[in-house]
């Protein structure tokens, strides 16, 4: 082979090797590109397990440009509603399919259950879950979407073991006591030849029974008791600012208990004029607040929880106004 000819394989290989060269790390560029472009939802984490009690997780993110899509339930596999927050906490919408586009919040709440999604940086995101007492496990799915990409983060909340019921306290507030009001009775019509007695139960008709209720602010005051009822002691008096107790009890519930009224034989006798006449009675009434404080332990953890409320206490006190008209 002549030189000339040795000179020309050669420079054409070193064109090849540049040419694979070139080729070679387009394609790594290529690969990684795509790879980095692929990983623009980056989750410190893709699935949080939580009790029962609740809690908080935050998943750190290393890019900002996504966005929560939705949040679907797992049971039924449909998406959850509720309402969003800016991030001033500026209420944005009310009872709608869940999603978030920027920073902000997502709040779905029941009786039983419920979480928050907080969302204060565009790389960092707050999961918040509430005590879930539906006696069942709570699991959802949040969906991160970025152009065409997306990703999913799986909550998995078990169910709470429930409560024990240790004791309840009570104490007066500023705003607890007794205070009266005043309804109206019974109205009665006549038209008589000649005078004469009458005799009835001044205090009687509707809503003269004594009736009493629990309230309540927080979400679960009610939760722990509705299938296992629980009698708690309840104040029978206030006198100079302090509460004075005789064993009276009640079921702690929201809904109210009747009790039959002391007053309700109670008997009248007024004379009636001859000719046409009438008269009514007001009967006075004591509404009583006092603030409680219902201690429950855990079954799990061993752990104290404090419900705070009211008890209300609605009554006649046994006085009452005769009043006559024509």
């Amino acid at each position: 082979m002549s030189k000339i000819a040795k000179k020309l394989r050669i420079l054409k290989m070193k064109h090849v090797n540049i040419f694979l060269t070139i080729l070679i790390s387009f394609y790594f560029y290529s690969c990684y590109d795509s790879e980095n472009e692929f990983n623009l939802i980056d989750p410190s984490l893709t699935q949080i397990e939580m009790e029962g009690e609740g809690g908080e997780t935050e998943i750190l993110f290393t890019h900002s440009n996504w966005k929560i899509a939705g949040i679907i339930n797992q049971n039924g596999d449909v998406k959850i509603s509720g309402d969003s927050y800016s991030i001033d906490g500026s209420l944005i919408r009310e009872n709608y399919t869940l999603k978030l586009d920027s920073l902000g919040r997502v709040d779905a709440f029941w009786t039983n259950k419920g979480f928050s999604i907080v969302r204060n940086s565009f790389t960092s995101l707050k999961v918040a879950l509430k005590e879930n007492s539906t006696g069942e496990d709570f699991n959802f799915t949040i969906v991160l979407e970025s152009g065409n990409e997306s990703k999913e983060i799986q909550v998995k909340q078990k169910k709470s073991q429930g409560y024990t019921f240790d004791r309840i306290e009570y104490k007066l507030d500023e705003s607890d006591g007794d205070s009266i009001f005043v309804k109206q009775g019974t109205s009665f019509s006549f038209n008589l030849q000649s005078s004469q007695e009458f005799s009835f139960h001044p205090i009687n008709g509707i809503g003269i029974d004594k009736t009493s209720f629990f309230k309540s602010a927080e979400y679960d005051a009610f939760a722990w008791t509705e299938s296992d009822s629980i009698l708690v002691e309840i104040p029978s008096g206030i006198e100079n600012g302090k509460l004075y107790f005789n064993g009276d009890k009640t079921i702690y519930t929201a809904t109210s208990i009747r009790n039959d009224s002391k007053y309700g034989n109670l008997q009248e006798t007024v004379t009636i004029p001859s000719g046409n006449s009438k008269f009514s009675v007001e009967i006075q009434y004591r509404e009583r607040n006092v603030s409680y404080a219902l201690y429950l332990v855990n079954n799990r953890t061993e752990k104290e929880k404090i419900i705070n409320g009211k008890w209300v206490e609605f009554a006649p006190t046994g006085n009452y106004t005769i009043n006559r008209g024509n």
